[in-house]
């Protein structure tokens, strides 16, 4: 994870312990000042208790969204990474079905058919590499665009 990225992630994270702590600690003051109040005192505490519980409602609300898009984040990596191997995979299967036609040519001919079956087998084969290298990239992305 980038260092911006950790950091804005640990900021969140503090903010919404903060503004937690904050919460807690005003409603101890007012249960406290609570056998003390007046009138005022006690239609000011019932308002501001209220004010409390709207904003752990949206606390709650806001860490349920952040895991919603964590959670959908990490399905669209998974499905990438999943994407990526397929093609690896294609592609491998094609360098042994090239690299089975070049021992057959191989065997049915002579010296040249042997040079031009293992040119199109090294070529297949660069072609597996090339695909596994792009998965690999793609997958990585995924888990990129997934993190930030």
């Amino acid at each position: 994870m980038s260092e911006s990225k950790e950091l804005n992630s640990m900021t969140k994270d503090k903010l919404i312990a903060d503004i937690k702590q904050i919460v807690a600690d005003a409603d101890a003051l007012l249960q406290e000042k609570s056998d003390q109040a007046s009138e005022k005192v006690t239609n000011l505490h019932n308002r501001i208790q209220e004010n409390l519980k709207v904003t752990q409602d949206k606390l709650t609300e806001f860490q349920t969204t952040l895991v919603d898009k964590t959670t959908e984040a990490t399905r669209e990596a998974l499905q990438k990474t999943s994407e990526a191997v397929k093609q690896s995979l294609e592609a491998a299967r094609e360098a042994a079905q090239k690299a089975q036609e070049s021992v057959n040519k191989t065997a049915e001919s002579g010296k040249e058919t042997a040079q031009h079956a293992t040119d199109s087998a090294r070529n297949a084969a660069q072609k597996a590499v090339t695909a596994t290298r792009e998965a690999a990239n793609k997958a990585l992305d995924a888990l990129t665009d997934w993190i930030g």
